[in-house]
């Protein structure tokens, strides 16, 4: 029987990841959250112990946070779809993280995300603007 290695010591690295939104590499990404959740809740009979636990609906969201250019080519994109700005507008994310030592290629894919709002805004002294989008997704992939 094969044995399969539950970890190696070289963990994944922010170097070691690509994102890919509508099909395109983003390169002006500073941070990316997403998480896939499910409605859990126990059900009591007799007794005051729970008998089980009865589940729900999924749903799926997260964040990511790019550079203002980002925002800005996504609100041209919408645009250009015939939307008003990225509000408008549904895409795909795949995360890639690269092999490295033991650790094998993975993909996550985030199908049918949709940004749920943005703001933008400025700091004395800063010298980017770093902008987090909220996104909504409709499922996760991983490969």
């Amino acid at each position: 029987m094969p044995t399969i290695p539950f970890f190696d010591s070289k963990d994944c690295e922010w170097s070691d990841m690509t994102v890919m939104v509508a099909g395109a590499t983003l390169t002006k990404i500073r941070g990316l959250k997403y998480k896939a959740s499910k409605e859990k809740k126990l059900l009591h009979a007799a007794g005051d112990e729970p008998i089980s636990i009865q589940s729900g609906n999924r749903t799926y969201e997260g964040q990511i946070k790019v550079l203002k250019g980002a925002l800005d080519d996504m609100n041209r994109a919408s645009l250009a779809a015939g939307g008003d700005d990225i509000l408008d507008l549904q895409f795909d994310i795949v995360i890639t993280y690269k092999p490295k030592g033991a650790r094998i290629l993975q993909t996550d894919v985030l199908v049918g995300v949709e940004v749920k709002d943005f703001e933008k805004g400025w700091e004395q002294g800063a010298t980017s603007m770093d902008i987090t989008l909220p996104i909504v997704f409709m499922r996760l992939v991983s490969e």
